[in-house]
């Protein structure tokens, strides 16, 4: 990790420089699966503003499945047991995230005209000024760190096995 970074923190700072939601959580792992930043840019280009600045599924929780899939994911259809691992996962992950800001569906977190706005705690924390402008950092931090956990609890869980 950059300068004692956690990849939640890197995540945030990638989206305050310009990445999309999708884009700021997947690059901050991507060294980690074998991918270039440039390769992780390109994979999430689509998911900004709930896909496409469509407001529907929130990017930074796009970028989390990316990242699930890419950890547990299958490779062939025959890995059942990897598709059953992968989407226990991501719903775990996604709970985790409405569980702070009410919804995954970007327009709601947002409280966009045409969406009822989603209720969670995070709703109710101050934005830090470095990220005022620059309304779904802590949304991307939040996920990046969801993920963040679930890969260093898994880890954890294998070591202990051995």
């Amino acid at each position: 990790m950059i300068q004692n970074k956690t990849r939640a923190e890197i995540a945030a700072d990638n989206y305050k420089n310009g990445y999309n939601c999708g884009q700021a959580v997947v690059v901050a792992f991507a060294d980690r699966y074998g991918l270039s930043e440039e390769q992780a840019a390109h994979i999430t280009a689509a998911f900004g503003g709930g896909l496409g600045r469509q407001r529907l599924t929130c990017g930074a929780v796009m970028g989390m499945a990316v990242l699930a899939g890419l950890e547990d994911g299958n490779s062939v259809p025959e890995e059942k047991e990897k598709i059953k691992t992968t989407v226990s996962a991501i719903q775990m992950m996604t709970e985790k995230f409405k569980e702070q800001y009410g919804s995954v569906t970007c327009g709601e977190i947002l409280g966009l005209k045409g969406y009822a706005k989603a209720e969670g705690p995070a709703h109710h924390q101050e934005i830090p000024e470095e990220y005022k402008g620059r309304p779904c950092a802590l949304k991307v931090k939040l996920a990046a760190q969801i993920f963040e956990d679930y890969f260093k609890s898994k880890e954890s869980s294998e070591n202990t096995e051995l």
